[in-house]
């Protein structure tokens, strides 16, 4: 399941919207309400499913919708 359906199917109950924007070069970043939370620049690898739903998670339980 690629990352896409995957959040789509865990948080579409949750979640106001979801944007995937497509980029080059191998540079794959998420932002959460504009602010950048991750990116494959910083850590050198592609995060996993459950990094990402961490991020998600963590910004959901602290009151801010993503």
């Amino acid at each position: 399941m690629s990352l896409a359906s995957h959040l789509m199917e865990r948080y579409q109950l949750k979640l106001k919207s979801l944007t995937l924007v497509p980029s080059y070069g191998g540079v794959f970043n998420v932002s959460i309400d504009g602010q950048q939370v991750y990116s494959n620049r910083t850590t050198g690898r592609f995060p996993t499913d459950q990094e990402i739903d961490a991020l998600i998670d963590e910004r959901l339980a602290g009151g801010k919708n993503p």
